[in-house]
């Protein structure tokens, strides 16, 4: 990568991270490019030289948000351990990190928002639905007694929603310690099977 190309990225993501503020501070309607163009110091016609419009520059955070989101593992991987994964990767974001922790302010109000802004944005977030994704996973570890019984969608949600709403309030509570993993796995977690594995080994 040459130079100018490293100048254009940066700029880029420097557009990108004051708008991701900006739409969860005023919402899409809110948000005013030639603001967004003033904060990161450029003219609003050279601002869109790299997005054209409103809507791009949401619907390309969209798309950064949706390529974070994966629900997949090997064959041969314990569900827990699959979970355990999300939520390591959530933590290792949220203290290094502070675009990815208000990303996930961002994509819990697009959750609600997408549809009414854009139809490509909406579908991405159908496409990268994290929640549903996880739902074979929840239902092996039911089976494997490794998770608790309920409904699998639910226990999805919830499991996410904790991360959510804790990725949120981290956001405007620096004070806050990070909690241990075993916090949100304790959601999932079948405890009459832990305690059985206790049992067999006192």
């Amino acid at each position: 990568m040459t130079k100018k190309q490293e100048q254009h990225e940066m700029r880029k993501w420097q557009i990108l991270d004051i708008a991701l503020t900006h739409f969860i501070r005023y919402g899409f309607y809110g948000t005013s490019t030639r603001k967004i163009a003033e904060e990161a110091g450029i003219s609003s016609g050279l601002m869109f030289h790299y997005f054209p419009n409103k809507l791009a520059l949401y619907e390309a955070l969209v798309e950064i948000g949706c390529e974070s989101m994966t629900a997949e593992a090997s064959e041969d991987e314990s569900p827990l351990v699959f979970f355990e994964k999300q939520v390591e990767w959530f933590l290792s974001v949220a203290t290094q990190n502070s675009f990815a922790s208000r990303m996930f302010v961002f994509m819990g109000l697009v959750a609600i928002n997408a549809k009414d802004i854009s139809e490509h944005a909406a579908q991405m977030m159908k496409e990268h639905d994290v929640e549903v994704l996880s739902v074979p996973y929840i239902e092996k570890g039911q089976e494997l007694g490794l998770i608790r019984q309920g409904d699998p969608l639910t226990l999805s949600v919830m499991f996410y929603s904790s991360i959510q709403g804790f990725a949120e309030t981290l956001v405007v509570r620096e004070d806050l310690k990070l909690p241990n993993k075993e916090w949100f796995l304790a959601i999932l977690k079948n405890e009459n099977n832990e305690q059985k594995r206790v049992d067999c080994n006192e």
